[in-house]
């Protein structure tokens, strides 16, 4: 009887396949290793001893004193207000942040603590102040171990001192001002506003609005047919002179600023001077028109930037010059040179 010997080729293939699969099979065992060697850095950077755990959907305050004052961020509905300013709009990011440190925080090592030893509670960076539905759990951040950077924490009552992560604590020290969620205030954008008109310093008021022109009409036929057929386009007309052509990046500047976000906010709470904010003689009043309402918003210079006020908004809100610069131009100055 005599057997089939296999091909060459086909044994080499074989031995091919072989060497894939073997490769694969270390490729897998390797990342699997790689996961796990970046689990366990990940915990060992941010520890594994238990020191406070808080069910997220069961906090209410949490309040934070640090040399730069006291904060209360009050936590209700999912979202976050500043119990001292409610007028203030607060960053929701980095109040989940602290929510996210609080829930689960875990310290590095356990130490007990030692007569004569400072470890900066006498002068804390932070006391932080957690109020639950079962009660209130308060953590007080010393000083910063000066050999490896981490920080020296301990629970208000218990004798304990851990250490923990600097960014355990970094969450905590942001002031008012760093809390600051930046946004539009008068909730506009810029494929909403049907209408501009603003009024400069010296009295003149230009006025512009949004029209639906034809691009181009496709094919020829009745004028029912034609119209059936037309492209439209949005375009911008000033309102004395609607048949001008106007400078398009103007037009896109002005709507960019009308709908950018600020940067900051002063509130009544904080004793905004309107005079000092050059609200005395504002370099703009704008009356911005979409479907669903007009809004007024006026713009000044003074202290030490460019300032917006909303109609029936006490606060003031700090905006960059440019967002100014886009709506000081007189009539003249929109059509294309």
């Amino acid at each position: 009887m005599q057997y089939l010997k296999k091909k060459p080729e086909t044994a080499v293939l074989l031995l091919l396949l072989g060497l894939v699969v073997l490769a694969g099979i270390a490729l897998a065992v390797l990342t699997a290793s790689n996961r796990k060697a970046e689990q366990a850095a990940s915990e060992a950077a941010d520890g594994s001893i238990p020191v406070l755990a808080i069910p997220s959907d069961t906090v209410r305050k949490i309040q934070m004193e640090a040399r730069s004052g006291t904060l209360t961020l009050a936590y209700a509905d999912g979202s976050w207000s500043l119990a001292e300013d409610p007028d203030y709009h607060l960053d929701e990011s980095s109040c989940n942040a602290m929510l996210t440190a609080v829930s689960a925080l875990n310290a590095k090592r356990e130490l007990q603590e030692a007569a004569g030893e400072d470890y900066g509670f006498s002068a804390p960076q932070a006391t932080v102040t957690i109020t639950t539905d079962s009660g209130e759990e308060t953590l007080v951040f010393g000083a910063r171990n000066a050999v490896t950077g981490d920080v020296y924490l301990q629970k208000a009552g218990e004798s304990a001192v851990y250490t923990v992560a600097s960014s355990k604590l970094n969450c905590f020290l942001k002031d008012k001002a760093a809390l600051f969620g930046a946004f539009s205030p008068a909730g506009l954008t810029s494929s909403a506003i049907e209408a501009v008109s603003y009024t400069l310093a010296d009295g003149e008021t230009v006025s512009l609005k949004a029209m639906s022109e034809p691009v181009e009409s496709a094919g020829s036929g009745t004028s029912e047919a034609a119209s059936d057929s037309t492209a439209y386009q949005t375009v911008w007309r000033l309102e004395n002179d609607p048949t001008a052509d106007l400078d398009t990046d103007k037009t896109d500047a002005i709507l960019t600023a009308l709908s950018s976000y600020v940067s900051g906010q002063i509130t009544p709470a904080d004793g905004a001077d309107l005079a000092a904010a050059g609200f005395d003689t504002p370099l703009v009043t704008v009356q911005v028109t979409t479907a669903e309402k007009t809004v007024t918003l006026r713009y000044a210079s003074g202290m030490d930037g460019y300032y917006l006020m909303v109609e029936g908004d006490g606060s003031l809100y700090t905006v960059d010059q440019s967002t100014v610069q886009a709506l000081l131009l007189p009539e003249n100055a929109w059509k294309p040179e």
